[in-house]
């Protein structure tokens, strides 16, 4: 299927510049909760599939170390992050405070600008703003041939139960983006809407484990590649779920990557407690506490902008 928009780039900037806090809302799915009887292994993998709404060939995967990313792609990661986020995007952090200077816990937040770089921002704020490091979980996409052996070296994980409450058991920052594709992949007129949080995966996670969520938000990345369409099943032989049209990609080829110098902020709000059990009813209640920090924060971040650019 191909989605197409007819909007022009004049129509996108100035659409972009009367940005309006109101837009920042989004509707949740209902819980659809049912009993199950099976074993403990079934059940773990019953989560895993509810929570991510995703599969992986565990078997063909590297071995993800979670003592931390590779020194070597460490420095080069920061070679490269670190003048875009500082001298491109004049990235402000708030909140760096509400960070846990040590132990397991959550980084939730809104997702958005069609190649995921946000994720990488919130990486490097942490990295800049604190002691610790985020690691990430990834679509299944990413762990194919030639990336599987990058990612790993990133900290980037599957999106599965196992790996996560790996992670969260060794004590580690686990970042997870609950809208998943459809908020990365989320066009210009729908930007800053909350897309669909599914199966309160995290709320889970988080239950089982008993460790904090850091309600996360990003301001900035929804005008960095300003989506305008996305055309789906071309890219299918690849793995990729869609192809993203932005003013400059794919028109302007690899130069087409480089992101509008968009003003960024980033905001680590107050740790939100797990919820008391890993219910469904529980789980819910707590990714739509969650939703909501969310969404009043980027309203609140967005009423105070003065300009995007």
């Amino acid at each position: 299927m191909t989605s197409t928009s007819g909007t022009s780039i004049k129509e996108i900037i100035n659409g972009l510049s009367n940005q309006e806090a109101s837009q920042a809302d989004g509707q949740e799915e209902a819980p659809q909760i049912a009993a199950s009887h099976a074993s403990p292994a079934q059940k773990q993998e019953e989560v895993a599939v509810r929570a991510f709404d995703l599969t992986y060939d565990m078997e063909n995967l590297p071995d993800h170390v979670v003592s931390g990313m590779s020194p070597v792609y460490q420095r080069i990661l920061d070679g490269i992050l670190d003048p875009i986020y500082r001298e491109w995007f004049r990235t402000r952090v708030i909140g760096s405070e509400n960070i846990p200077a040590e132990g397991a816990a959550l980084i939730v937040g809104n997702h958005a600008g069609a190649f995921a770089i946000d994720a990488l921002m919130v990486v490097h704020a942490l990295e800049k703003n604190s002691t610790r490091s985020l690691h990430l979980l990834g679509a299944n996409f990413l762990f194919q041939d030639p990336l599987r052996e990058f990612m790993a070296q990133l900290n980037v994980h599957p999106a599965t139960f196992d790996s996560a409450n790996e992670l969260l058991q060794a004590g580690h920052l686990v970042g997870v983006w609950p809208e998943g594709v459809n908020g990365v992949g989320k066009t210009i007129e729908h930007r800053y809407q909350l897309q669909g949080f599914g199966r309160a995966g995290f709320a889970r996670l988080a239950a089982l484990n008993h460790v904090p969520i850091i309600p996360t938000v990003v301001i900035g990345s929804e005008e960095a590649y300003p989506l305008m369409a996305r055309v789906e099943g071309l890219l299918d032989w690849a793995g990729f779920p869609y192809l993203p049209v932005t003013p400059t990609f794919p028109a302007l080829g690899p130069l087409g990557l480089i992101p509008f110098p968009s003003k960024w902020t980033i905001s680590f709000g107050a740790p939100i407690a797990p919820p008391k059990s890993d219910s469904p009813i529980d789980a819910f209640e707590c990714s739509d506490h969650v939703r909501s920090e969310l969404t009043q924060t980027i309203r609140e971040l967005l009423s105070q902008r003065s300009s995007i650019f």
